[in-house]
């Protein structure tokens, strides 16, 4: 299927003049000439000169008959140019800042393309605030390759949250010149009893868009049916034989990388030792932090990883580039550098280290050593955006409490194992003392509860977790997993409450308290999840946030916040999650029950729909 973007009279135009100037008809506008061109289609490194005109490659090797008098000749003897990288399963709610803001990060970084569905954002604005930021994003050298994501339209009501994005809003977005891709779909999906649901799989496939997976804990028989659906693709695979099974069935693997989660090394071994076909993986970020972006860097880190465990550096840039863009069916534009696909290229150093010299963005040099070359926004986003965490209560330490009398009791825990998204239900014999757990900090327990902040109903609910690291105070976000809804996690009920009221006030954001002190926050009034501050202000307090968790919160663990937010997601992967009506058990068929904090009493609701 090829890529829309920008729609087919701008393709027209821009290819006849790449043609034009690959004939030698009329001059091209910039020759990037002395390097090494990175051909992954070959698997070869080819000395030559590269060509643009306007927004496309117009030809490599020779290029001295399309050079006039108004092309601009750039050196990079001794350098390696590469097609530009593509991610093929971002969201862009957990990177904390806005588009425009995500681009200035990671262009300068390489990327040239993310496959993203801003479903926490139609979850919380709708429509209009998909439309808004995808307006936003053109110029600023970074594609969108929409994916909308059926979650975004499901009745969630039972979480918390009214219907503010339809399965027709979803319709309107597979219509979009942008859109590439139906995204997180499985035969479950198909078969759940919501009016309207299958139908948008069938939209997408009329509309000639690939359908990506969630194919989280699936083989045999359920695997087979979403692959007879057209899922050409799968972000959740955690194991090398999970890998595999795939790959046997034609569906790519995008093993992912991100500041929560980290697959991708596990999965390596089935390219590097089990011998499966480079050609059906690519990586991905899946969710990654502002500041483990700065610092890490994007899909050039993962590169590094890649190649310092043993895959050959030709084929690391293949997943990043012509398989990434296979897998989102836009090869046509992206992932290769050869006349025709868009002059989105990256020039590194070496094959090694990629570091990256410079970016081009449709034939644009978009960023040089490291820093941002395009105009940067400073257009604030509407009033309607704003507002939008609604408690409906001040909190006090008190509504912290465990609902569980003084003394012995066994009660449900949700354990997080680092790296893996999966929550698991223990079941605890603990010693409760005035609403805490004694001696929980030592036992790594800690409280999270989770609040309504879009109906302003007051809502609480709060529960147990193990396994999260966290030896002190508390730390609160209105970013996560699924329904965006406040959660906060600590071991200091005062704590949490002085957490929960500072989210408030800011509108939104990440809160870091510790011994009745706010010792770092990150506002995101946008939306409730986004900060669309300066770039340097946003890492400087994301790089805060992230400190204080480990050196005053006393977790060690990486990516924290997205962690936590997991366990707030009771839709999807199992086992236990909390709302803000209460603990959920969630099955990988799609059913959900609630069940009660003390192990032994009654259900504390019915079994849910499946939504």
């Amino acid at each position: 299927m090829a890529h829309q973007h920008g729609g087919k009279v701008a393709e027209v135009a821009e290819r006849r003049r790449a043609a034009d100037a690959a004939a030698g008809r009329v001059a091209a506008d910039i020759v990037l000439s002395g390097g090494r061109i990175v051909d992954v289609l070959s698997g070869r490194l080819l000395p030559g000169d590269l060509a643009i005109a306007g927004a496309r490659i117009a030809a490599i090797g020779d290029v001295t008959h399309c050079i006039g008098p108004t092309t601009e000749k750039i050196d990079y003897a001794g350098r390696f140019i590469l097609p530009g990288f593509i991610d093929p399963h971002f969201h862009t709610g957990f990177s904390q800042v806005t588009i425009e803001r995500l681009a200035e990060l990671i262009v300068p970084q390489g990327t040239v393309a993310l496959s993203t569905c801003f479903y926490e954002s139609a979850a919380i604005g709708g429509l209009r605030a998909v439309e808004e930021q995808l307006e936003r994003a053109k110029g600023t050298g970074l594609d969108v390759l929409l994916s909308p994501f059926h979650a975004s339209a499901l009745n969630l009501g039972e979480f918390g949250c009214t219907r503010r994005f339809s399965l027709e809003d979803m319709k309107a977005l597979l219509d979009r010149p942008e859109c590439v891709e139906l995204r997180e779909w499985s035969d479950a999906v198909r078969q759940l009893p919501v009016p309207g649901i299958a139908e948008t799989w069938e939209h997408a496939i009329r509309r000639g868009h690939v359908i990506g997976g969630h194919l989280e804990g699936l083989s045999g028989a359920a695997l087979q049916a979403a692959a007879a659906q057209g899922v050409c693709s799968d972000h959740e695979a955690i194991t090398p034989e999970e890998a595999l099974e795939r790959v046997k069935l034609g569906i790519y693997v995008q093993m992912r990388e991100g500041s929560s989660t980290q697959d991708m090394v596990r999965l390596l071994p089935a390219i590097t030792e089990q011998g499966a076909n480079p050609a059906l993986f690519s990586v991905c970020s899946d969710e990654q932090e502002l500041h483990d972006l700065a610092d890490d860097g994007h899909l050039d880190g993962k590169l590094r990883t890649l190649v310092r465990h043993g895959l050959a550096p030709i084929d690391a840039v293949r997943l990043v580039t012509l398989n990434a863009a296979r897998s989102l069916g836009v090869e046509r534009d992206y992932g290769a550098v050869t006349p025709g696909r868009f002059a989105s290229l990256v020039v590194v150093d070496n094959l090694a280290d990629f570091n990256v010299l410079a970016t081009f963005a449709k034939g644009k040099l978009a960023a040089r050593d490291g820093q941002y070359l395009l105009e940067r926004s400073t257009r604030p986003y509407p009033e309607a955006f704003t507002g939008t965490v609604k408690l409906g209560r001040t909190f006090r330490a008190e509504d912290f409490a465990l609902p569980i009398k003084d003394g012995a009791a066994r009660l449900r825990a949700i354990h997080m194992r680092p790296s893996y998204l999966e929550t698991r239900e223990l079941h605890l014999d603990l010693e409760i003392a005035r609403g805490s757990v004694v001696g929980g900090p030592a036992r790594d327990i800690a409280k999270l509860a989770v609040a309504d902040r879009h109906e302003a109903s007051g809502r609480l609910s709060v529960a147990l977790t193990h396994g999260f690291g966290v030896r002190r105070g508390a730390f609160a976000a209105t970013i996560n997993a699924g329904i965006m809804n406040l959660f906060v996690m600590g071991v200091d009920d005062a704590d949490m409450a002085l957490a929960a009221n500072r989210i408030a006030e800011l509108d939104g954001g990440i809160v870091v308290v510790e011994g009745g002190e706010v010792v770092a926050e990150l506002p995101m009034p946008v939306l409730g999840i986004l900060s669309h501050a300066p770039l340097e202000d946003s890492l400087a307090a994301m790089r805060g946030v992230a400190n204080a968790l480990k050196t005053r919160i006393g977790s060690p663990h990486k990516g924290l916040v997205p962690m936590a937010g997991f366990a707030c997601l009771a839709v999807s992967i199992p086992e236990l999650k909390l709302t803000d009506r209460g603990l959920v058990r969630v099955e990988r068929s799609g059913a959900r029950r609630y069940v009660p904090l003390l192990v032994g009493d009654a259900p504390a609701s019915h079994a849910l729909q499946a939504v």
